[in-house]
């Protein structure tokens, strides 16, 4: 297997980590420094999975391995040139992450034109959309959804319309974190995500900031006295009505954990 093959492989399973392992082990004797930059990321990854929430040692562990040495960053030229002029120039258009471009804030039109092609260029998990029309759907309805860990919302933020786009689309059976947080959604847009049959594989979801009681606060809604990360009557209600949810997990929005922490 080539190098090129072996990036061809992580592009084709963007989800796991053994293509990258196997790519790192290539890179070894030819690229050593990019062989190092991939294990450094997968291990931070690995230890993002152990700790199940933002840990500050490792995330200032993770800080000195951002970015990786040239000759690898010139496997992502394709991704970034599709990328590039796509976002505003206040946003961070791309980031790396387990060794590879996966992470990229994209215009929400543009990604469900060329998501595909952009997914074909590189392993792109991690999506921040931007550019969201108000309450036209479409951008929801494309297969490049398909291999995407996590979402967030750069501005404008979702409506309800979205968010129930987003529950009934069938392409985000990958999904593990959505963040909601700040959106000022109505209780309709939550309940849509509680009910998706697409969308148990969420792990977290963040909704703060909505109409609606936040489903994982750190503290008591009665009498707003702290008692660390107790669960919502609200999560009970969810629960209640919609069976087992994996993403009510407790973690307030100000301990929300990275992406690889849901796999």
């Amino acid at each position: 297997m080539t190098l090129e093959s072996a990036y061809a492989a992580v592009v084709a399973a963007p989800r796991e980590d053994a293509p990258r392992a196997r790519f790192a082990d290539l890179a070894a004797s030819p690229e050593p420094a990019t062989a190092a930059f991939v294990r450094d990321q997968l291990a931070t990854a690995g230890r993002r999975r152990s700790a199940g929430r933002r840990d500050r040692e490792i995330e200032r562990a993770a800080r000195r391995v951002l970015a990786p040495p040239p000759v690898h960053e010139a496997r992502f030229r394709r991704a970034r040139a599709l990328l590039a002029g796509t976002v505003p120039a206040w946003a961070e258009a791309w980031g790396y992450g387990r060794g590879f471009l996966e992470r990229a804030c994209v215009d929400a039109a543009w990604f469900a034109a060329r998501g595909v092609e952009l997914a074909a260029a590189a392993p792109i998990v991690d999506v921040v959309l931007t550019g969201l029309p108000h309450d036209a759907t479409e951008c929801f309805d494309s297969p490049a959804w398909a291999h995407a860990r996590s979402l967030r919302f750069a501005g404008p933020p979702p409506t309800a319309a979205h968010v129930e786009a987003l529950a009934t689309s069938p392409y985000f059976g990958a999904l593990r974190s959505l963040d909601l947080g700040g959106a000022g959604l109505p209780a309709t847009a939550i309940y849509a995500v509680a009910a998706s049959p697409t969308l148990r594989g969420l792990r977290y979801v963040r909704a703060d900031g909505n109409a609606f009681p936040d489903v994982n606060p750190a503290q008591d809604e009665q009498d707003g006295q702290v008692y660390g990360a107790r669960p919502s009557t609200f999560a009970a209600e969810l629960r209640a009505r919609y069976g087992p949810l994996s993403w009510l997990t407790g973690v307030p929005p100000e301990e929300e954990p990275p992406p690889e922490t849901w796999g």
